[in-house]
């Protein structure tokens, strides 16, 4: 599996520790919702760990911890399952999280677009992926509607501070 961000595929640094004893290793580990409320204490001390939060989590269990967690992965059990795209929002907006948010799961170059939106900045996706697709899904449209955790400014507010041409 590799990683999509910013348009380019890295190589994947994170590593899944399935124990403490697995996640006192050093490296950058990614550890369960369930490990991490269970040695939290033991963790925060750790430099990178991740916490993977299931997609019926409340992301508001992590909010007291996001200055720890260097990265949250949100997971896309099935295609139709959207329920990680509101995850991603609250983290970026309503708690502010600016470490990682990764995206994992059966997920197509179409979405891509709305998952940088939404505040991920990762993706994974397979190793032989087409990545010109996902590179021109991520600017296909060249207006936006509505705000959202991206910089992009809405079409209603461009309208408003569009510059106002005189009449001679």
């Amino acid at each position: 599996m590799a990683l999509l961000k910013n348009g380019k595929l890295l190589r994947d640094r994170w590593l899944v520790a399935d124990t403490l004893e697995e996640a006192l290793r050093p490296g950058a580990k990614l550890v369960s919702l369930e490990l991490w409320q269970a040695e939290r204490e033991t963790l925060r001390g750790l430099g990178a760990v991740g916490v993977i939060l299931p997609n019926d989590a409340d992301p508001e269990v992590l909010a007291g911890d996001l200055d720890r967690i260097a990265a949250v992965v949100l997971q896309f059990p099935a295609f139709a399952d959207g329920r990680a795209f509101s995850q991603a929002r609250i983290l970026r907006d309503r708690h502010g999280y600016t470490g990682e948010i990764r995206a994992e799961g059966p997920l197509i170059a179409d979405q891509y677009g709305y998952l940088l939106r939404c505040g991920f900045d990762v993706v994974a996706v397979a190793d032989d992926v087409n990545l010109d697709s996902w590179r021109k899904a991520a600017s296909r449209f060249a207006n936006v509607y509505q705000p959202a955790a991206d910089a992009r400014i809405p079409a209603y507010r461009q309208r408003h501070t569009a510059p106002v041409a005189l009449a001679s």
